[in-house]
């Protein structure tokens, strides 16, 4: 009986120190690293308001003040789609551009009712 406990000791041990030179190997400890910094700069960049946007927020009023509600985030959605797919197929860079002002658009036209409905930011267009 002990000498089946001591085997399956040892072999735990192998398996413990195999899996810990494969987590801390030179490529995932750097990995890791990245993730640390990123998770500890994150809470920094968290937004309080729309105005935090500065210039964005009167292109994403306008947009909003021509339509409003859930279909201005389906014609954001919408756009972005469109855009993503303008872009892997375009081969000029002036298309690239505008299909980048596509997205651009697109975004603007999601960022006023994700901001409202996931992250509970109200905001009022003046």
């Amino acid at each position: 009986m002990m000498k089946q406990l001591l085997s399956n000791l040892k072999r735990a041990a192998r398996q413990t120190r195999a899996a810990g030179a494969w987590l801390f190997s030179r490529r995932e400890l750097r990995t890791t690293l990245i993730a640390a910094a990123l998770s500890a700069i994150a809470p920094i960049a968290s937004a309080t308001d729309l105005s935090d946007l500065s210039s964005a927020t009167d292109v994403i009023c306008l947009i909003s003040g021509f339509i409003s509600g859930p279909w201005l985030f389906g014609v954001g959605l919408v756009l972005l789609i469109f855009g993503f797919i303008a872009i892997a197929s375009s081969e000029g860079t002036i298309a690239k551009i505008l299909s980048g002002c596509v997205l651009g658009i697109g975004l603007a036209a999601c960022a006023l009712p994700i901001l409202k409905n996931h992250f509970k930011i109200s905001y009022v267009c003046t």
